[in-house]
């Protein structure tokens, strides 16, 4: 009865977990290949985690570049619009409009996704720029003093773009390197390639800087040159279209390689739980057969037993 019962337990867990439960006996002793295999599904299951991470990174830093884009493409018509009609209310709410949208791309450029920084390089710990608001004050400081669209101009870019200037000081609060590369398979990684001090973003940023700061007085009173700092405003947002489509182009072939290697490793998992199967796999079938067996047995054994138990030398003489 204790051996049935036994059996019982065994092949209902092994038809229950769908492997062998005696596996000294099932290998032969001989668990070489069946570690090697637990060893790579281990991997895979790693390296299937790491492609998780590092898709859900690269996919929230390619939503974040499409905002960013989409908000200039929108803001450009209506840029060169203003331009053209040289009206003070429409140049100042049109300068409005660009300086809360200022603020939206860059906190759209400080996304983190998991508490990790995506366009901060190495510096994954803190946004990447400093806030909208704060940037503005700078660079409306930066342009003290001019009186023509073309001398702003000049000032905005030498704030984006001097080394050691406004922006690397105290507009860009990211790293001078990249984000450590992405272990996405065996002895292949991935980079992001995409930094907030990347000269397009600047670029990017000049377009709404340039236009918002009208809404802060900048030539106050001079509608011509109002209306010409908007025109240089959308030619930079014209300009740099092109170039962010270029740089989510690049994003999108690392995104392209993370997928590749999700893929990889799935068939690689569906080849090594195969392989494990054939080891210590039950047949589901051949397990039920012999689990209904064994039920067989241990009722015809409690039917017998419960005769014998009732056996007596009286009712053998009757």
């Amino acid at each position: 009865s204790a051996g049935l019962k036994n059996e019982l337990t065994r092949l209902g867990t092994e038809l229950t977990t769908g492997t062998k439960q005696d596996l000294v006996k099932t290998l032969a002793g001989d668990f070489g290949p069946f570690a090697a295999i637990e060893r790579s599904l281990t991997a895979v299951a790693a390296y299937t985690t790491a492609n998780a991470e590092a898709g859900g990174m690269l996919s929230a830093a390619q939503l974040a570049l499409g905002n960013v884009q989409d908000m200039a493409q929108g803001l450009s018509p209506a840029l060169l619009t203003a331009a053209n009609a040289r009206d003070v209310t429409l140049i100042g709410a049109t300068s409005e409009n660009a300086r809360q949208q200022f603020n939206a791309v860059v906190s759209s450029l400080n996304v983190q996704v998991a508490g990790r920084s995506l366009f901060g390089g190495a510096a994954t710990d803190r946004p990447p720029l400093a806030t909208g608001e704060a940037m503005m004050a700078e660079i409306l400081t930066s342009v003290a003093g001019e009186t023509s669209a073309a001398g702003i101009s000049a000032a905005v870019d030498a704030w984006f773009d001097t080394p050691g200037g406004g922006f690397e000081t105290l507009g860009y609060l990211g790293s001078d390197n990249d984000m450590g590369p992405l272990v996405i398979a065996d002895d292949e990684t991935a980079d992001v390639p995409v930094r907030a001090d990347d000269a397009v973003i600047r670029d990017t940023l000049k377009g709404f800087a340039l236009a918002g700061m009208i809404a802060k007085g900048v030539l106050s009173g001079n509608i011509e040159e109002q209306a010409a700092l908007m025109g240089t405003a959308a030619e930079h947002m014209l300009t740099t279209d092109g170039k962010v489509t270029n740089l989510r182009a690049r994003l999108g072939a690392v995104e392209a390689r993370v997928d590749g290697a999700q893929a990889r490793n799935a068939a690689e998992a569906a080849a090594y739980e195969l392989a494990r199967n054939e080891l210590i796999g039950v047949d589901p079938y051949q397990a039920a057969s012999k689990l209904e067996a064994v039920y067989a047995q241990i009722e015809t054994l409690y039917t017998v037993t419960a005769r014998i138990s009732g056996l007596t030398f009286t009712d053998y003489m009757r």
